[in-house]
């Protein structure tokens, strides 16, 4: 149950780590190219990997707890 809570958390984390960074990106890019965002196509899908990619790496690395026998 606890590992259900952590990985919902880690998604919606990582959810709103990837608006945040597609927001960045954009705005950037507005700034440095003049509003040319022919390239930033693939950005909308930024927030859904990022929230995949985060889940994903907080179950690799998340320490198990060891059980005494």
């Amino acid at each position: 149950m606890r590992s259900l809570a952590v990985l919902v958390m880690a998604l919606i984390g990582g959810f709103a780590g990837g608006v945040v960074l597609n927001a960045v990106i954009a705005v950037t890019s507005h700034m440095v190219f003049g509003g040319d965002e022919d390239g930033l196509k693939g950005l909308k899908y930024l927030p859904f990997v990022t929230s995949a990619w985060y889940a994903a790496t907080l179950m690799i690395w998340r320490p198990r707890p060891e059980f005494e026998q």
